[in-house]
């Protein structure tokens, strides 16, 4: 996004993020929910489709593919394996702009092999109002989970002659089965402008928002997803003609889990390469605000041709750091961008936290 797309702007919108608030309130005022934790990666920045679906089509006029893998907990037992892909492309309509793309999620956690697979379509639209960019985002998609009954027992199981569980014995787990399917929706709200050399951005995401209901025993109710609400805010500053600076931060709150995450990007450019366009590095903590430090992120990455590819790890600083030995998560995005490089998309600030 350069002057000659967004104009500068000295007031906020109301009208359109009132409503949006409103929405807000009106869904987390439901208590009929389970504590839980969603999915999560330190590089926010480079799951454009995961961390808020208004971000759908915010590559300019190019068609992006972003990809994400994590690894958590491999020093500590079964490792935490998450993937993620999303595609996405922006539209012009009838001179309306829309952001149309996918998104692809895989989870693997815990011994018993609990994994999820969920499926999403991203749709977004995007204003002007007042000189200031507005898009709205919806997210309409199927999950499935499963886990493996193999080794799995149950109280009933004990063998007392044996002193041991045996999974030969009945477990009278009536009903019990080992996968579960439901329909899910997100939705979200980012906005953007520009302030003489700086460009602000913030969006707000409401994940779950029909507060599906998981159920793996016919003989249950099952309990309720959950809504996860995430707030999402940048500012890039000009250092000189070579250096960008990007401090960030994101907030997600889900009922019994709370992650904060804060820092900065920074990136060089290198305009005599041609083929290496961008260097950049990344830190950042995650902290649980009524609890302790949970992280500290270091990473770094390069952007060449129509790829960006980013590394970062997540030292573990918390107390279960006597178990861990400081060891965390490992990160891996790569991202395409087709057409031209993302930062010479005309809408490059809105791209490179989203």
């Amino acid at each position: 996004m350069r002057k000659t797309n967004i104009n500068i702007a000295h007031r906020l919108i109301s009208e359109p993020l009132a409503i949006f608030v409103f929405f807000f309130l009106t869904l987390i005022t439901n208590n009929s929910i389970l504590n839980a934790q969603d999915i999560h990666f330190s590089q926010f920045f480079a799951a454009p489709l995961l961390t808020n679906p208004a971000s759908t089509g915010m590559a300019g006029d190019n068609f992006r593919i972003a990809n994400n893998y994590r690894n958590q907990w491999a020093q500590v037992g079964e490792p935490y394996e998450t993937f993620c892909t999303s595609v996405d492309k922006k539209v012009v309509v009838l001179n309306n702009t829309f952001g149309v793309g996918g998104l692809v999620i895989h989870d693997q956690s815990s011994a018993f092999n609990l994994s999820a697979n969920e499926f999403f379509l991203s749709f977004s639209y995007s204003r002007f109002f007042r000189n200031q960019l507005v898009t709205f985002g919806l997210q309409p998609g199927f999950a499935f989970k499963s886990f493996n009954l193999k080794n799995v027992t149950f109280g009933t199981q004990f063998d007392q002659f044996n002193e041991l569980f045996s999974s030969a014995l009945p477990s009278m787990e009536n009903g019990l089965g080992d996968r579960l399917q439901f329909f899910d929706l997100n939705m979200g709200v980012f906005w953007t402008t520009l302030l003489q050399n700086y460009t602000p951005s913030a969006g707000i995401s409401l994940s779950h928002i029909n507060f599906p209901i998981q159920r793996f025993s016919t003989s249950s109710e099952g309990t309720r997803l959950p809504m996860r609400v995430t707030f999402k805010g940048e500012v890039i500053v000009p250092f000189n003609s070579h250096i960008d600076l990007t401090p960030c931060i994101l907030y997600s709150y889900t009922p019994g889990a709370i992650e904060f995450l804060f820092g900065s990007k920074g990136d060089y450019r290198l305009e005599k390469s041609p083929v290496v366009k961008d260097l950049f590095a990344v830190t950042m903590f995650r902290v649980n605000p009524f609890r302790n430090i949970d992280a500290w992120i270091l990473g770094g990455g390069v952007s060449f041709m129509s790829f960006d590819l980013g590394l970062t790890y997540d030292f573990n600083i918390s107390p279960l750091r006597k178990a861990t030995n400081f060891n965390g998560a490992f990160e891996i995005s790569l991202m395409y961008t087709g057409g031209r490089h993302a930062r010479k998309s005309a809408y490059q600030p809105c791209y490179i936290l989203n």
